[in-house]
């Protein structure tokens, strides 16, 4: 069957998912005082002098830039540079001017790539990364604070992309799935066999079943955390530099100045899980919906993200059909087990992300609640109740499991034969259509415009 989406068009791969495809290590030669700078940035933060190595930079010609890897690179660099000067010492003292000579080209270069002006997920867990060997085993191309501890956080943020994109070639897979039951279904009066629509819908399982395990993986990749990164060194050393300015309690509640862009300070969340586009094509894929607020923030969080990146989320959002019957209210037949298989698979998938989630609330709870009542050392006060993306971080997390879990549907039971006769064929096709229309938000459409 000819593949109808094309995960190229959105600069997504199947191997490594929405990971940047072989980041550059260093920029040209003539953008050396941002390469040095970058490179020295742990010691500068230890020793306090970041702020005065910043001083010192002259300001360099962004427009030398040569394509996208150089605008990442260059971002990426920038982004902990900005970082390391907001944050240099806690809380206390921090400027309320970003010198031009950094921000003049960071704001630019985002601008260019389509994302904002602040260390995020883009940067830490897309692009901060190079091969040691052909093997897999990863390395970080510039260090957050923390030395190994710091190393492994970001490492284990790749791992948890890397998980997520051998689910890729699954979910395109429901979607060409989506297609053909919908030609099945302007096709059934013309006779379409049955057996031809048990065997895509077994089908459509079995690729939900491969994207579960894609989202157990993850969790396992969460899981790893522990290992190399103890609550203390995370909350008093590693999380304060990926927080954000802006809003009640912050450090700089108005914002930072962006010297050469604004005279008025501008605010910016701090990184954050929301800005990973996995999740969030998880939602969309399974049909979660959030209440009101919450969505805004995770709409508010696709700024953050790739703008190609941002359109598949979208894509998969919008462009759906009309809405089709409720899968609550629709009875099976009792002989038609593909069926019962695909509401199993469903249900098996969206429990793994909510399973997922729950881990997350219990990783949040070790290394930020329980933390910020242990070893908080008083320096970073503002992001004590917090997530460095500016949200309240335990009710905020719960609400979006409670909105995933929502989405288990109760498993039909089977009638008897003589009671409720069998179920007309195209009935059976709307409960495939329906039910992959509340995985994949839109499909039907989508794949129509391809």
């Amino acid at each position: 069957m000819r593949q109808s989406f094309d995960l190229s068009k959105y600069n997504v791969s199947y191997d490594i998912g929405f990971v940047l495809m072989s980041p550059l290590k260093t920029l040209p030669s003539y953008f050396n005082p941002w390469n040095e700078l970058a490179e020295s940035l742990p010691k500068l933060m230890r020793e306090k002098k970041v702020r005065e190595a910043v001083r010192r930079l002259p300001l360099l010609d962004h427009s030398q830039l040569v394509g996208h890897r150089q605008l990442r690179l260059a971002h990426l660099q920038l982004s902990f540079i900005t970082a390391g000067y907001v944050w240099q010492d806690g809380d206390k003292g921090v400027p309320q001017v970003l010198p031009k000579c950094v921000a003049f080209p960071f704001y630019n270069i985002s601008k260019e790539l389509g994302i904002q002006p602040i260390l995020g997920h883009v940067d830490l867990a897309l692009a901060n990364y190079h091969l040691i060997n052909p093997s897999g085993n990863l390395q970080c191309l510039y260090h957050i604070p923390g030395g190994l501890a710091g190393d492994w956080f970001c490492v284990v943020t790749f791992m948890l992309e890397f998980s997520f994109a051998r689910c890729l070639k699954h979910l395109v897979r429901i979607l060409d799935l989506l297609e053909v039951a919908h030609v099945q279904m302007r096709a059934d009066e013309k006779g379409c066999k049955d057996t031809e629509r048990k065997d895509n819908e077994r089908e459509m399982a079995e690729c939900l079943d491969d994207i579960t395990l894609a989202v157990q993986n993850m969790e396992a990749s969460l899981a790893r955390m522990h290992d190399n990164l103890d609550a203390k060194m995370f909350f008093n050393v590693i999380r304060p530099f990926l927080g954000g300015w802006g809003g009640e309690g912050n450090a700089l509640p108005d914002g930072l100045i962006y010297e050469g862009i604004s005279d008025y300070p501008i605010k910016m969340p701090g990184g954050s899980a929301a800005q990973s586009t996995t999740l969030q094509i998880l939602d969309a894929l399974l049909g979660v919906e959030h209440t009101e607020d919450k969505r805004a923030f995770l709409v508010h969080m696709r700024s953050f993200m790739p703008p190609d990146h941002c359109r598949l989320i979208v894509d998969l959002e919008q462009k759906r059909p009309h809405k089709l019957r409720d899968l609550g209210n629709l009875i099976l037949a009792n002989d038609d087990l593909a069926i019962q298989e695909l509401y199993e698979a469903y249900n098996n998938c969206v429990s793994a992300l909510v399973h997922l989630r729950n881990y997350h609330i219990q990783i949040v709870t070790k290394y930020v609640i329980q933390a910020s009542q242990t070893v908080n050392k008083g320096n970073y006060e503002s992001l004590d109740k917090k997530g460095t993306g500016g949200t309240s971080l335990i009710p905020f997390l719960k609400d979006i499991r409670s909105d995933t879990q929502k989405k288990i549907m109760p498993i039909p039971h089977a009638q008897s034969k003589k009671s409720q006769g069998k179920l007309m064929s195209w009935q059976k096709v709307a409960v495939v259509v329906a039910i992959t229309a509340s995985m994949a938000v839109g499909a039907i459409k989508l794949l129509k415009y391809k």
